[in-house]
């Protein structure tokens, strides 16, 4: 990026001249930055979506119907397709979830597609029925990756099927027209060039919803169904991992899987479910108190500690790192009863809390790029931590949505170490007391820019922060956006569009960093050029 256009895309951060030191700036906190020693890559997926047949989240939230008076493209919300493009939205995960492994994908394709029965629907309001209608099946899928431009990644169904159903599903996508009769049949049904999917789910949940499996039986029901799987595309294989967020992190599945895979190809990616899981509590999700906006946060940053166990674990038995940590469901998950309306069962309203927990859990990904290939927020539209609301006409996009959108600079750029020795919190729980990083950043460098990401977890404190940068470079232009608002149960909401927004951060360059004030409960963001 040249001079000329960066200060013209930094036009919403004043910069201020500055000869004074360090001291007079008297600092809180201060970040030391090291670009000479950029490592890793931040895969792109580690942004990623989830999408999937439950309450409004494809009809409704995606799906309005191709004669809709809705905008839409060929049936799939506009506006909903613009704003992935807007945050480069990486991947799609779909259909599933719990749906994925009740779902037969032979019900999602041609003309006279069957009303079949969605068993996750079961809960639907009085006068509702949990019927699936099969209007977006695979094909509308792929349209929807194609207009975002995102890569799909597809849940298979191992609960309920065969590997056979499976193998058929991976030819009909991906086959050439002309080599299968069933690559003929996608192409009779619209898709005459293969859809090259690359990212498959070997099942989902195979511990609970997807089949109440030990370890060792998933196992060998992943062998069964990989084993002489079609080769059109080489496949990024997932197979199915532990829920992170029980109490002991269910380490014993990890161990069980691997154990039962000794002598066998290892999967490429293994999965991890992470919910910030507050259905057990008396939390909500739109009215809280200082003690429960930590609660929220002190539980979602053990995602940081469930990684690096699981990665530990499966080096035991994969010292090649072959496999590596997909985290493809993660997010705040509140008790039922404030859903934007019965039938779209598990949303929730999305404030602020909801936006630092983004930025904490996105500056430990980025923190493990060695480790993750990929990460889905679940969900993405009118489903627990969602960036989106819709409602018929209505959208509204959420404080999350800001933070994807702010963090979107580490896609594909090298992750650079950094030095947060910033003193932890000591804050009220629901349990008496906890301890809480006193901030959480991450940073990473793409040719000359170097990109920083912070989060105040603070509801009650600003925070003066020197970002020092050692080694690689001295910065000589700057940009930042802050992401905060006064009151921390502040959100987005279909009357109030854009009560939470992005604003300009004002920063000082210094000679060897950039000096910053963080608002309380904020994400921020600064990029500047190193000289």
């Amino acid at each position: 990026m040249n001079r000329r256009r960066f200060l013209q895309a930094g036009s919403s951060l004043a910069l201020t001249a500055l000869a004074s030191s360090h001291l007079a700036f008297g600092a809180d906190a201060e970040i030391v930055l090291s670009p000479d020693k950029a490592g890793d890559v931040i895969n792109p997926n580690i942004y990623g979506h989830f999408i999937e047949h439950l309450g409004g989240v494809i009809y409704d939230g995606v799906w309005v119907g191709r004669n809709s008076p809705i905008p839409n493209i060929d049936g799939i919300r506009k506006q909903f397709v613009d704003d992935m493009k807007v945050i480069a939205a990486p991947n799609l995960r779909w259909p599933g979830g719990c749906f994925a492994d009740g779902y037969h994908w032979r019900d999602g394709i041609g003309k006279a597609r069957p009303r079949t029965y969605n068993f996750w629907q079961r809960r639907m309001p009085a006068g509702t029925h949990a019927t699936e209608t099969n209007q977006f099946g695979i094909h509308e899928f792929m349209h929807l990756c194609r207009l975002i431009g995102a890569e799909p990644y597809v849940a298979a169904n191992v609960g309920s099927s065969t590997p056979a159903e499976f193998h058929d599903w991976v030819s009909y996508c991906n086959a050439p027209a002309g080599t299968l009769t069933l690559a003929d049949e996608r192409a009779k049904n619209g898709d005459a060039q293969p859809f090259n999917i690359q990212y498959w789910g070997v099942g989902n949940e195979s511990w609970g919803c997807g089949g109440m499996m030990r370890p060792e039986e998933y196992a060998q029901k992943y062998r069964q169904f990989v084993t002489q799987l079609p080769n059109y595309k080489e496949p990024f294989l997932v197979a199915t991992g532990p829920r992170g967020h029980s109490a002991d992190e269910d380490i014993g599945w990890t161990t069980g899987f691997f154990e039962g895979m000794r002598g066998s190809d290892p999967p490429n990616g293994f999965s991890i479910h992470f919910y910030t899981d507050l259905r057990p509590t008396p939390l909500k999700a739109a009215d809280f108190n200082v003690p429960e906006w930590y609660e929220v946060l002190l539980r979602g940053v053990r995602i940081d500690r469930v990684i690096t166990d699981h990665w530990q674990e499966m080096g035991k038995f994969d010292s090649k790192r072959r496999t590596k940590l997909v985290v493809d469901e993660w997010g705040v998950w509140y008790k039922p009863g404030e859903e934007l309306t019965p039938s779209y069962i598990l949303s929730q309203p999305i404030t602020m809390r909801d936006a630092v927990h983004t930025g904490l859990t996105f500056d430990i990904f980025n923190r493990h790029a060695d480790k993750i290939a990929m990460a889905n927020v679940a969900q993405t539209v009118n489903c627990i931590h969602s960036l989106f609301l819709a409602h018929g006409d209505k959208f509204v996009r959420t404080p999350v949505y800001h933070v994807f959108d702010m963090y979107r600079v580490h896609m594909g750029a090298k992750q650079v170490p950094v030095s947060n020795p910033v003193a932890e919190l000591n804050v009220p729980v629901l349990a008496g007391q906890g301890r809480l990083p006193g901030l959480s950043a991450s940073a990473s460098m793409r040719d000359r820019r170097l990109a920083v990401t912070m989060t105040n977890p603070s509801a009650e404190s600003t925070l003066k922060t020197r970002l020092r940068i050692s080694g690689g470079g001295r910065p000589t232009e700057a940009r930042g956006t802050v992401l905060t608002h006064s009151d921390m149960r502040a959100g987005n909401t279909f009357s109030h569009p854009e009560e939470v927004k992005p604003s300009a951060l004002t920063s000082t360059v210094v000679a060897d960093g950039i000096e910053v004030v963080l608002p309380k409960n904020s994400v921020a963001v600064i990029e500047c050029m190193l000289a």
